[in-house]
C-alpha cells in the first residue's frame, strides 16, 4: 500500500512539474508586457531621453527577442528626438551593424544623414543622402531624401542643384506626398533671377565718381549722405588750408579725408554684395516657409507599421 502511494505522489508531481513548464512558458510574464507599455508612453508623451533609457535596458535584457531591431531603432529615434544627434548616429550604426536584415536598415541610414544636417554638417549630410538612393532607390524613403537634398541646396545658395534634386522627386515619384511640393518649389526657383540685385561694381564705381552715391544705389541714403559730407567737409578744408599755406594741417585732415572717401567706395560694393544676400534670404525664407506649412516634417515618429513586442516565445 505504501509503495502505491509513493508510485502515485511520484506521478503526480511530475504531471505538476510539466503543467508548470507549460503554462509559464507558454504564457508571456505580465511583467515584459508592462515594461514594453512604459517605454512605448514614454515616446509618445515625448520624453524621449528616460524612453531610450528603458529601450536600452529592455534590449540588454532580452537581446534575443524577435523585434529587437524595433527596440534598437527606438533607442535611436529616442535619441534623435531628444535632441542627442550624437548618441542617435552611433545608435543607427548599431541598427545598421547587428541587424544588417532588418528592415528597418534603410530608415536608419537616411536618419544618420538627417542627424549630420541638424549637426550642421550638411556636406556629410548630402554625401550620406545620395548614398542613401544609391543603395536604396527603390525605398518608400527615396522621395522624401530627394526632396531634404533639394533643401539643402538651397541653404547653401545652389539654385540649380536645388531645382534639379526638386524636379527628380516629381518626375520620378508622380505619386509620392512630396511630388506636388516639390514640382511648386522647382518652379520658383526658376524665378531666382527675376530678384532685385545692385551690381557690386557699380556701386563701387558710383562713389568713386560721387562719394556716397554707391551707398544710395544700394538702398543705404543715409549713409550714403554721411559719407558724402564727411568726404566734402574734409575735402574743402584741404583746399582751404592748402591755399593758406597751412600743410601741417593739410596733411591729417587730408589722410582723413582720404580714408572716408576710400571706405565709401569699400562700403558700396560690401552694401551691393550684403543687399544681394539679403534679397536672396528673403527668397529662402518664403521657400522654407512653404515647406514647413506643407507638414510633411516633424519629429520620427516609429516605423509606420506598429510592431508589438513580443519579449518571449512559447518553446512549444
Amino acid at each position: 500500500m505504501k509503495n502505491t502511494i509513493s508510485f502515485i505522489l511520484a506521478r503526480y508531481e511530475i504531471v505538476i512539474c510539466i503543467a508548470y513548464l507549460v503554462i509559464f512558458t507558454t504564457v508571456p510574464p505580465t511583467t515584459a508586457a508592462v515594461e514594453s507599455a512604459f517605454a512605448d508612453s514614454l515616446f509618445r508623451e515625448g520624453d524621449y531621453l528616460n524612453a531610450a533609457h528603458e529601450y536600452k535596458r529592455l534590449l540588454f535584457l532580452h537581446p534575443d527577442t524577435p523585434q529587437s531591431d524595433f527596440i534598437a531603432f527606438r533607442v535611436a529615434a529616442s535619441y534623435q528626438n531628444a535632441g542627442k544627434l550624437e548618441n542617435a548616429i552611433r545608435a543607427y550604426q548599431f541598427v545598421i551593424d547587428t541587424y544588417p536584415e532588418s528592415l528597418l536598415v534603410a530608415r536608419a541610414k537616411n536618419n544618420i544623414a538627417q542627424c549630420h544636417i541638424l549637426l550642421s554638417n550638411s556636406e556629410q549630410g548630402i554625401t550620406s543622402l545620395k548614398r542613401f538612393l544609391t543603395e536604396h532607390k527603390e525605398s518608400d524613403l527615396a522621395p522624401r531624401v530627394h526632396f531634404t537634398i533639394g533643401m539643402l541646396h538651397i541653404d547653401k545658395g545652389e539654385w540649380i542643384e536645388a531645382n534639379r534634386a526638386w524636379s527628380n522627386v516629381s518626375l520620378a515619384y508622380p505619386e509620392s506626398p512630396f511630388a506636388k511640393i516639390s514640382d511648386r518649389l522647382a518652379e520658383k526657383i526658376k524665378n531666382i533671377e527675376t530678384l532685385p540685385r545692385r551690381s557690386p561694381i557699380i556701386a563701387g564705381a558710383l562713389s568713386v565718381l560721387i562719394p556716397g552715391s554707391g551707398q544710395v544705389y544700394t538702398g543705404r541714403t543715409i549713409d550714403g549722405l554721411y559719407a558724402f559730407v564727411n568726404v566734402a567737409v574734409l575735402g574743402g578744408a584741404s583746399f582751404y588750408y592748402a591755399d593758406r599755406g597751412r600743410y601741417e594741417v593739410v596733411v591729417p585732415i587730408g589722410i582723413l579725408g582720404a580714408f572716408f572717401y576710400g571706405n565709401s567706395i569699400y562700403q558700396s560694393i560690401q552694401n551691393a554684395h550684403t543687399f544681394n544676400r539679403q534679397q536672396e534670404q528673403r527668397f529662402r525664407n518664403r521657400i522654407q516657409q512653404e515647406i514647413r506649412d506643407s507638414g510633411l516634417f516633424g519629429t520620427i515618429p516609429p516605423p509606420t507599421n506598429e510592431v508589438k513586442l513580443v519579449l518571449w516565445k512559447s518553446r512549444f
